[in-house]
């Protein structure tokens, strides 16, 4: 009963994840995004340009990337420094400040940086992260995933239930035969989804929650497509 549950469980979310995850909200323009990031740094100005990636799954170029999208804008810190410093991190309480003002609200801080102050927050359908690289700040704007967040708790417990009743009703019959037919999928199947879980709990990303279903695609890509070095 228990596999059972699990391997109904897993589809169920990657099936929620993907309808929750089917309508996904634009980002933002390049000129909104720079008006956005001037509320939240008023008189500062950027120095490292945009960087934009506009896939929901997979570029248009069809390379390896997933995700939500993102805009990200850089400020340089210090010209010529890099590094961790008091000097990189110099625009952090101005940022933080700027964001609660502008109305960025439920701010998160984001693990897996080694110093300053790095977070995320969101606004309407915007999520922010202010983020350092090697020589300063990182504002980034993303799609939110929320509705893929939703769409798989809905899925995974439609699907665990739907697993109790199924081996209620059919698996009790052959229960050896079961067994193995539910045990094959659940050994790939668990472990990285598993590892999924484990990934939001640390809260190692930066930008909102990924949608569960592209982790299979990425799995699938990985294994199954060749790929060139």
């Amino acid at each position: 009963m228990v596999l059972s549950a699990l391997l109904l469980g897993i589809t169920g979310a990657t099936a929620g994840s993907w309808l929750g995850d089917s309508n996904p909200s634009p980002l933002p323009a390049n000129a909104e995004a720079l008006r956005l990031a001037q509320e939240i740094l008023p008189g500062v100005s950027p120095t490292g340009g945009i960087d934009r990636r506009d896939y929901i799954y997979g570029s248009p170029l069809g390379d390896e990337e997933s995700g939500p999208g993102f805009v990200a804008i850089a400020y340089e810190a210090d010209e010529g420094h890099a590094g961790p410093s008091l000097d990189e991190c110099r625009l952090d309480e101005q940022a933080r400040i700027g964001a609660a003002t502008a109305g960025w609200e439920g701010f998160h801080e984001i693990s897996g940086y080694p110093s300053c102050s790095n977070w995320r927050a969101e606004r309407g359908k915007v999520v922010l992260a202010y983020t350092h690289d090697t020589i300063g700040s990182v504002i980034t704007f993303y799609r939110p995933t929320t509705g893929a967040s939703v769409g798989m708790l809905v899925g995974l417990t439609i699907g665990l239930l739907a697993g109790v009743a199924g081996y209620t009703l059919v698996g009790r019959r052959r229960p050896t035969l079961t067994l193995v037919l539910l045990a094959i999928p659940n050994l790939a199947l668990v472990p990285v989804a598993a590892l999924f879980v484990a990934g939001l709990i640390v809260g190692l990303h930066d930008g909102p929650t990924p949608a569960f279903w592209t982790l299979w695609v990425s799995l699938a890509r990985l294994f199954l497509l060749p790929t060139d070095y």
